[in-house]
């Protein structure tokens, strides 16, 4: 099931920088799929599927950093924070986190009562303003933990109503979800072109991963895969997809239209339900990046509509990311002739 294999990934931390762990889990998920499985110095996973030397590669990427907290200082015992990646400090007062050091070490992002709060107080707008206690004292933190490890949130996975979910990191688990899914959906089809699944590092932090495995694939077109707002009370709806209504399509300067319209067809013809997203600019997603690299790349995107972004209740229904799969696969099947 797309919620068990969510569950695993989301369980499994990933700041930008430290993809070890999930890079692993995606090669253990993915080598049924594929016998050319590589991991590279960034820690991108790079998966080869159909005709190795075939003179159309198709690259579909998906990012499998997520958003977290470093530690910048230890000071009498709390532990000063800066963000690593766009988190919403707004959600973190009062919120449970967990400190990978030597050991997992459960924190409290510190808050002051109601009762003790004068209008002079200092309202924090930066995560930078906010400080951890973990309860021991400064030897004992400066045992287990240093400037520069980790911290995320401390907050499992959970099913909701409806085959929906809600997870911290599903930005952009749900992402990697849809390319495994990908997968498993072509095992038994006869490709015809070359397929390449990039799972690439470092997005959060200015899609670095992604830069440097572009460059060295040189593919001949790509998508990329990622998450992307969806409709939520005090939204601005027109820049808002809606849950449990299929892939959001990206439209952009920067995208193939050619690309765009293919996918629009595509699910017209088998059914599959989507929607438009519909940008004036630059995509803020890995796309941007791919677009650019060496000569230029045409390039697609797919989103999965998001709840609650960058905080730890990110919530998405699980058939989006099905369909998000269903298109994918359908769109590499498919030849250009009809599509030109």
């Amino acid at each position: 099931m797309i919620s068990d294999l969510l569950f695993r990934l989301c369980d499994t931390f990933a700041g930008s920088g430290r993809e070890e762990k999930i890079a692993n889990l995606i090669k253990t998920e993915m080598q049924i799929f594929s016998n050319k499985i590589i991991i590279d110095k960034n820690k991108n996973t790079i998966c080869h599927l159909g005709k190795s030397n075939a003179k159309k590669n198709i690259l579909i990427e998906a990012h499998i950093d997520q958003i977290s907290m470093v530690i910048t200082a230890i000071d009498n015992g709390f532990l000063n924070i800066s963000p690593c990646g766009g988190i919403d400090c707004r959600v973190l007062p009062g919120s449970t986190v967990i400190i990978h050091g030597k050991k997992l070490i459960t924190g409290i992002v510190c808050t002051t009562p109601p009762h003790l709060r004068i209008k002079e107080d200092i309202k924090f707008e930066k995560t930078e303003n906010l400080i951890i206690d973990t309860g021991l004292n400064d030897k004992e933190l400066k045992d287990v933990i240093s400037v520069g490890d980790y911290v995320y949130f401390d907050v499992k996975p959970e099913k909701l109503l409806d085959n929906k979910i809600t997870a911290p990191g599903l930005d952009n688990r749900a992402g990697v979800a849809v390319l495994i899914r990908c997968a498993q959906m072509l095992e038994s089809e006869k490709i015809d072109c070359s397929v390449t699944l990039l799972f690439s590092t470092q997005e959060e932090i200015n899609a670095l991963g992604a830069k440097t495995a572009v460059f060295d694939l040189n593919p001949t077109e790509a998508i990329a895969v990622d998450v992307s707002f969806a409709k939520q009370a005090n939204n601005l709806e027109e820049r808002c997809g809606e849950l449990s209504h299929g892939p959001m399509i990206g439209i952009a300067p920067s995208l193939s239209r050619k690309m765009s319209d293919k996918f629009i067809k595509l699910a017209e013809q088998n059914n599959v339900p989507r929607q438009l997203e519909i940008m004036s600019s630059l995509t803020g997603t890995t796309a941007d990046s791919i677009t650019v690299s060496r000569g230029g790349i045409p390039c697609g995107l797919l989103s999965v509509p998001l709840r609650y972004m960058h905080t730890p209740v990110e919530v998405i229904d699980c058939n989006d990311v099905e369909f998000t799969a269903k298109l994918l696969s359908l769109y590499i099947l498919a030849g250009d002739d009809k599509y030109e």
